[in-house]
């Protein structure tokens, strides 16, 4: 089955991430433009999480790993490896490279800032070498967790659901101190089950269209609604809500609609990735101009539409092809 509106959703939320951190260009004096829309755009991250548990569970539901399971947990360990790591980590030794400051992180605190980045470990009030990388630790997480519970066979997504779950209720009751334990309580995690949650439902039960148009209009509209800031929603959990039923509209839309989607925007969702972790290099290239008023606008377009080449551009050229290499490699 193509989820060809779910990959239109990677792009919106990468896109969203990117105008957010854009965004103080489009804010002018007695009239923040850039704050309006695009505030709440880091919940683009959190979409992200709803997506990669759905999709973990997705191609994974019908599988048995009753049959040489350790094997199988390897294969997926390498799998996700593949898919994550190799962009990431040579968009990070660009960004330090770039960045003018390499030596920085071979001693010292630099140097225990580069080995967290590469191990995907938190740090206190640290970001990773490559800022981005802060929710690639939490994906390498879940992918840790995935794959363990692989040896739980059928009963693989109880524990799943269990465990993320009760870690959280354990931090609410025992607020950790170290950063890897903050993460690993942290509400972030709901997400992923969430994601999970939804690919259970909808390979069991399917939802008729007049449900299905219900459901996918209160989600779309109260997901604009706080993105916008029409409607203020602090509350963590009220959050979770209000995103995961935002995903489950777009996922009605493949399940229910069967929406083909616009081809452009699956282009956008298949680059995601590329975009979201090169956006911040095409922000490094333009602080070196200056443009001040409404130029602005016109400015924050044309650096939007460079975003996009130059992830596309990553992605056939880098991310794709690395890809493809080392998936040779892994059946060889």
């Amino acid at each position: 089955m193509k989820l060809n509106n779910l990959q239109i959703l990677r792009g919106i939320s990468a896109l969203l991430v990117c105008c957010f951190h854009f965004s103080a260009y489009l804010n002018f004096e007695g009239f923040p433009l850039g704050d309006i829309l695009f505030r709440r755009g880091s919940i683009g991250v959190s979409i992200f999480f709803v997506i990669s548990g759905f999709i973990m569970a997705f191609t994974t539901l019908k599988k048995d790993f009753s049959i040489n399971t350790t094997k199988e947990i390897i294969l997926f360990y390498k799998r996700r490896i593949i898919r994550i790591v190799p962009l990431y980590f040579l968009l990070s030794a660009a960004w330090m490279i770039i960045g003018g400051s390499l030596m920085l992180y071979f001693h010292g605190e630099g140097f225990k800032r580069f080995i967290h980045s590469v191990f995907f470990l938190p740090q206190k009030n640290t970001f990773p070498v490559l800022y981005l990388g802060w929710s690639l630790n939490y994906e390498m997480f879940f992918y840790l967790i995935f794959g363990l519970s692989l040896l739980f066979r059928k009963t693989r997504y109880t524990f799943i659901i269990a465990f993320f779950t009760l870690s959280y209720i354990t931090g609410l009751m025992y607020p950790p101190s170290s950063a890897y334990l903050q993460m690993v309580t942290s509400p972030m995690n709901l997400y992923f089950v969430i994601g999970i949650m939804f690919a259970l439902l909808l390979n069991k039960v399917s939802v008729n269209r007049n449900w299905a148009t219900v459901l996918s209009s209160i989600g779309i509209l109260s997901f604009t609604a706080i993105l916008f800031n029409i409607i203020h929603v602090s509350d963590t959990l009220w959050i979770l809500l209000i995103v995961s039923l935002f995903v489950f509209s777009f996922l009605l839309f493949d399940y229910t609609f069967h929406f083909k989607g616009n081809r452009f925007l699956i282009f956008l969702g298949d680059i995601s990735y590329s975009l979201y972790l090169s956006h911040p290099f095409v922000e490094l290239f333009f602080r070196k101009f200056k443009v001040d008023g409404y130029l602005n606008i016109p400015y924050f377009i044309v650096k939007i539409i460079i975003v996009i080449g130059f992830a596309a551009f990553l992605y056939y050229f880098v991310e794709k092809k690395i890809t493809e290499y080392l998936k040779i490699k892994l059946k060889a």
